[in-house]
């Protein structure tokens, strides 16, 4: 799938996304990097903590792929994709 232009759920920076099996997309943000992030969570971005930001940041700087979910908890989770 070819990437579309859309704003970072975490940074609001123009970014770009794609579709990402099996649910949810693929954003790639020039401030926050390269991440997954499920529709769930994507439809409660408003309640994706400050925080999220800096772990994807830090996943990133130990070579993962972030991935945003939200848990039966209804928490947001930043996980190791």
């Amino acid at each position: 799938m070819l990437p579309e232009p859309a704003n970072c759920p975490l940074c609001s920076a123009a970014a770009e996304r794609t579709r990402a099996a099996p649910r949810g997309f693929r954003y790639t943000c020039p401030a926050c990097g390269t991440f997954h992030i499920s529709n769930t969570a994507l439809g409660c971005r408003n309640d994706i903590p400050a925080s999220a930001r800096e772990d994807v940041r830090r996943l990133r700087s130990f070579g993962y792929t972030a991935r945003i979910d939200i848990d039966k908890q209804h928490a947001v989770r930043v996980t190791p994709a």
